[in-house]
């Protein structure tokens, strides 16, 4: 399944859109999300109570293209995008600002449906992000951060050892039925210290559509390391959401 989320929203994505590397881009982003989030919740009163919970409490993605000028002075087209539990249409807050989003404000509110494909892998890569976040925070600076919150991860078959983790509690049984199954990675590329580094959560899935995804293992990986435990270099899903620099 070689996914181009250019379906998502756009026809295509300014390669190096996402995200400038300071602090204050963290914040300036983060207000943009609270924007977001209150103009979605205001634009719609109907919105079943379970989504507005959902909406309040857990982070978006970022989807973006270039309108125009260039990566460090132009103007981009960014929604902030939620998925919420057990509907098949997105909610998206449209707007148009500089890649800082220092200026960002929302303008409309887009519904778009997504195919089950899409689907599994939002929702797997929003549990990754998640897991990722509480795992390495202190270890990662603030773009590394806001890289790994608000875009999208790559997909790859791997044959990443499932039990790799320190403190894994996998019994040799439960070992044997997960190595039975296909093995997956997702992961987000991050340059720390002038060296690029891959954030990855794997684990295994029914087939090249992640259901029935389960993780098994996580880690900061060299690039040289994240490539040597690929079973193909050629990703399932393309990383989706800009570069880190």
């Amino acid at each position: 399944m070689k996914k181009s989320h250019c379906l998502m929203l756009f026809a295509a994505l300014a390669a190096s859109l996402l995200f400038c590397g300071c602090r204050s881009d963290q914040y300036y982003q983060d207000q943009a999300v609270q924007r977001a989030r209150e103009y979605l919740l205001e634009n719609n009163p109907q919105m079943p109570l379970m989504e507005q919970e959902y909406v309040k409490f857990n982070r978006p993605f970022i989807l973006a293209e270039q309108l125009s000028g260039s990566y460090r002075s132009g103007v981009a087209q960014i929604c902030i995008c939620w998925m919420t539990p057990g509907n098949p249409e997105l909610y998206m807050v449209y707007g148009a600002s500089g890649v800082r989003m220092i200026d960002w404000q929302p303008q409309r509110i887009i519904r778009k449906q997504f195919k089950h494909p899409e689907e599994n892998y939002i929702k797997t890569a929003s549990m990754a992000s998640n897991a990722l976040i509480q795992s390495y925070f202190d270890l990662l600076d603030a773009h590394s951060v806001n890289h790994i919150r608000y875009t999208l991860p790559g997909v790859w078959k791997c044959k990443f050892d499932l039990n790799s983790n320190p403190g894994s509690q996998l019994s040799d049984q439960a070992l044997a039925a997960a190595e039975k199954l296909p093995r997956y990675v997702l992961a987000w590329k991050i340059y720390e210290n002038d060296q690029t580094y891959y954030v990855v959560y794997g684990g295994t899935a029914r087939n090249d559509r992640l259901e029935g995804f389960k993780g098994y293992f996580n880690g900061i990986y060299t690039e040289a390391e994240f490539k040597a435990g690929l079973t193909d270099p050629q990703p399932l899903i393309e990383p989706f959401g800009g570069i880190t620099r």
